[in-house]
């Protein structure tokens, strides 16, 4: 595939969260409120977001990854890891990747551990392309659901993704454990949104707005 060059965005994170824009709403943890976090790699944009970043031992949250390619060439995703911590659980059947095209299932081919999951799309007959200065709908999203389980109470615990991707000038590697942080121990019940009322999907980007709606919304009735 001619060259192949490997990336690393997480060989540091003040370099990494400099390219991007690290967004809390409302870190207490009495409420459920997403948690983002956009970072720039190479020529890529990531928007990561967790549904609530403050849950409860027995939530369940939506982690949703946005990828926008900032100039050409277009490429296109091979395999995708999303990095989970090992006392969040996987929810069966939950990963799902939306484009253009629709949303599609992302099992049988999925791997998972007990601190990641990893989609082979290529196995999965998708072709997830990511088109240079496409916005909204049409940029790829990757998202899955975790039930939270007996996670220490109060510690940071950091999120991230991998992934290869393929285009004009060959394939390209990127492992980028940046996050964002969860931080377990919020009220029992927030469930698969984030925020309650008013401060759920309204304050996320605009494409993972409407994702986060059509898989149970950011709001507290789940």
């Amino acid at each position: 595939m001619g060259r192949r060059a490997v990336k690393h965005a997480a060989a540091g994170a003040a370099a990494v969260i400099g390219a991007g824009a690290l967004s809390l709403f409302g870190a207490g943890p009495a409420g459920a409120t997403p948690a983002t976090l956009t970072w720039n790699d190479g020529q890529t944009q990531f928007t990561r977001t967790i549904s609530n970043g403050t849950p409860a031992v027995g939530d369940t949250i939506t982690v949703t990854t946005a990828m926008y390619r900032t100039k050409t060439p277009d490429v296109t995703y091979l395999t995708f890891k999303d990095y989970h911590p090992s006392c969040l659980t996987y929810v069966v059947n939950s990963a799902k990747l939306t484009d253009a095209a629709g949303t599609h299932p992302i099992e049988p081919w999925l791997e998972v551990k007990p601190d990641f999951i990893a989609a082979d799309f290529i196995s999965e007959g998708l072709n997830v392309v990511s088109k240079a200065g496409a916005t909204g709908a049409q940029a790829p999203v990757f998202s899955a659901q975790y039930k939270v389980g007996d996670c220490a109470a109060g510690t940071s615990l950091t999120t991230g993704i991998a992934y290869s991707q393929a285009g004009a000038g060959g394939a390209w590697d990127g492992d980028s454990k940046v996050g964002p942080s969860i931080t377990v121990g919020g009220t029992p019940g927030g469930g698969t949104g984030g925020g309650t009322g008013s401060s759920g999907s309204s304050n996320l980007p605009a494409p993972l707005n409407t994702l986060m709606s059509l898989l149970g919304g950011t709001g507290s009735s789940k």
